[in-house]
């Protein structure tokens, strides 16, 4: 009789169970693993994502998706005991789960879930690595928050997104977006309006440097104060709020220059985006943004000054922007791929 939770029948197909706590949310965290479960499905492997049924439109029908209500207390006992049973009954031999409140959720019913090998991914520095102790596994989204897991021992393997296909940038041009062409350049940042995206202290910044214009792309609760924000700084006709967009990694390849200015993140996607467009970008130290641009593109975090330094640079001296970036465009176009993560994270699994 074959052991639960030993190697599969089939040579080289894992049996993988994905474990989502967010409710109805698309950002970041979840696009990455909703890709790298439905690629692992692609590949052959035996893949079941565990999580609340808001998610369940963006996994692939290749993917055995077993809905959990994921609003409950990460601690109640029935709530732990509901999970325990729905990871099980997927026969899995990994368990994967991602961030902080799956991770401490898989973590307290351990005991329960027999020979599985249980892997987690960490996607945001904490201040307690103890969601993450007692796993057979552990990922991380950048060596910022592997150095911030405490000594835990972790593998670095970088969010991860397909190319952008050809096309992308001439598609955002057709809609004529504002200022292309005209006597100042055009910075560019994308993200949800929420304070953790840094945009306020952005257009705090900009106040202080004039000489361009920004494409702020998205939304958010906190677009009524950005806007306070614009008006208060008298910054209406230097500030695009675009909105909410579907071509916005073809305006990020219009523009001259990307900009992050996220107190906190994970990723970030956009800066990976951005640099498979291959457009000079400037980011705070977040994520993985150290570990690909070049110091003079990075600024402190929490930081309007160190933002007006950035800006200025760019400012002052693009063409040295630009052949500092070669570098960056190189390493994402072979190493920031969801073909590169996938593999990496299915050796993590084989190991």
């Amino acid at each position: 009789m074959k052991r639960e939770g030993s190697l599969s029948e089939t040579p080289g197909v894992l049996r993988i169970c994905h474990v989502l706590a967010s409710v109805g949310e698309k950002g970041g965290l979840e696009k990455n693993v909703i890709e790298l479960a439905n690629r692992q499905a692609e590949l052959g492997h035996e893949v079941s994502a565990v999580a609340d049924e808001t998610m369940r439109a963006y996994f692939s029908d290749k993917v055995n998706f077993v809905p959990h209500p994921m609003s409950g207390g990460r601690l109640n006992l029935f709530n732990l005991r509901a999970l325990q049973r729905r990871i099980v009954s997927t026969k899995a031999e990994i368990v994967h789960a991602h961030a902080n409140k799956a991770g401490q959720m898989v973590r307290w019913i351990r005991r329960g879930l027999g020979n599985m090998k249980r892997v987690a991914t960490v996607q945001n520095i904490k201040r307690s690595a103890k969601p993450f102790r007692d796993y057979d596994a552990v990922i991380t989204a950048s060596a910022q928050v592997r150095d911030s897991l405490g000594g835990i021992p972790a593998t670095v393997i970088w969010n991860s997104i397909e190319p952008p296909p050809e096309g992308t940038k001439e598609a955002a041009l057709a809609t004529n977006p504002p200022w292309l062409g005209g006597g100042e350049p055009v910075f560019c940042t994308v993200g949800r309006l929420v304070p953790a995206k840094g945009m306020d202290l952005l257009l705090e910044a900009m106040a202080q440097v004039p000489g361009f214009k920004l494409w702020l792309v998205g939304d958010g609760l906190q677009r009524p104060e950005l806007e306070e924000i614009i008006a208060k700084h008298g910054l209406t006709e230097r500030v695009w709020m675009a909105g909410h967009r579907d071509d916005a990694v073809g305006l990020m390849g219009c523009a001259d220059l990307f900009v992050v200015a996220s107190r906190n993140e994970g990723g970030p996607y956009t800066l990976a985006e951005a640099l498979h467009m291959k457009v000079p970008c400037l980011s705070t130290k977040v994520g993985f943004a150290p570990e690909f641009l070049p110091e003079e593109a990075l600024m402190e975090t929490h930081s309007v000054d160190e933002l007006v330094r950035g800006l200025r640079f760019a400012l002052e001296k693009p063409d040295e922007l630009r052949e500092r970036m070669a570098g960056a465009y190189q390493l994402v176009a072979g190493e920031v791929t969801l073909e590169a993560m996938t593999r990496k994270v299915l050796e993590v699994y084989r190991r």
